[in-house]
């Protein structure tokens, strides 16, 4: 029974984060940040781990004794390797997540932990053992609480406010899961899905997040293109040296508008529009407005051409 839910779990978690790696490379892709490129190696990282855990109890169903024993310790060794690695790599993720400096320091702790958890996993392999198991799954539970904690207090600092919105989910997640997560310390059937539970939760709140910022960098996107198409149709005076102020006060010259128009449209005096085409025509070498339209017009085609 405790198998089945496991598999189920796993693929669960798998399926969701399977979703987060593909939309992390387009997040990557997007955004072009550290963050962004560490979130691609964290999801991956997940998604290897429960698919070695989801063969380990698909294995446990599927072949007889003697042979789910070979294959457990392939799987069991897999797991071990990668959550070692997850354990050195999340904390790293969790600093670099808020922007906070990864030192010497923290790498030591963080490397010593991952070392720790994998020599008790490998000692509960040769020697199965209750306290064995419950030693390394404390680990686990601590690094993770102590990236949970770090990353809601640095998120003060934080001006991103999607990433805001993914540390405090990240904490409360942790907060609602702590009854399931301390419960596992002492029934041995929730200690085998807690990491189910834990990548499970965790996966949909990465995918929310995606899912948000993916689509605000659209729409920032959307605003550049349309802000350099804007920009692009102006006719080329750049070698007279015009200000953007002057080229605003050019194109609704252009339109027809007179100085006090022009002056009411843009929320400046008539005396600033008077002085900004005095220094159009003076930059230009035009004498009048008829000859800056014309100029205009030659440099709309220019431009088009």
């Amino acid at each position: 029974m405790a198998v089945s839910i496991a598999l189920l779990l796993g693929m669960l978690a798998f399926c969701m984060l399977s979703m987060d790696l593909a939309l992390s490379i387009v997040y990557r892709k997007l955004a072009r940040n550290m963050r962004a490129a560490a979130l691609i190696v964290f999801t991956a990282t997940s998604l290897a781990l429960v698919f070695f855990m989801i063969l380990d109890s698909w294995s446990a169903l599927s072949f007889q004794e003697g042979v789910y024993q070979v294959l457990a310790y392939i799987w069991t060794g897999l797991v071990i390797a990668t959550g070692a690695f997850l354990l050195t790599f999340v904390p790293y993720f969790s600093f670099r997540i808020t922007a906070k400096p990864f030192t010497l320091w923290h790498r030591i702790v963080f490397i010593s932990c991952s070392a720790l958890f994998a020599a008790i996993c490998i000692l509960a392999l040769i020697f199965p053992s209750m306290a064995l198991d419950r030693a390394a799954f404390i680990i686990c539970l601590a690094v993770v609480f102590c990236c949970v904690v770090t990353m809601f207090r640095n998120s003060r600092g934080i001006e991103d406010r999607d990433v805001k919105i993914l540390i405090r989910s990240f904490f409360i997640v942790g907060l609602s899961l702590l009854p399931v997560i301390i419960s596992g310390i002492f029934i041995p059937f929730i200690r085998s899905i807690s990491p189910h539970i834990l990548f499970l939760a965790y996966s949909i709140v990465i995918l929310v997040f995606l899912f948000v910022a993916i689509a605000r960098l659209i729409r920032e996107s959307g605003k550049s293109e349309e802000k350099e198409g804007e920009h692009s149709g102006r006719p080329d005076l750049s070698q007279y040296h015009i200000t953007e102020r002057e080229m605003d006060v050019i194109e609704l010259v252009g339109q027809g508008l007179t100085n006090k128009e022009i002056a009411a449209r843009l929320s400046l005096s008539v005396n600033t529009v008077n002085n900004h085409i005095a220094n159009i025509f003076s930059k230009t070498g035009v004498r009048s407005r008829v000859d800056l339209l014309n100029l205009i017009h030659k440099g709309f085609w220019q431009t088009q051409n």
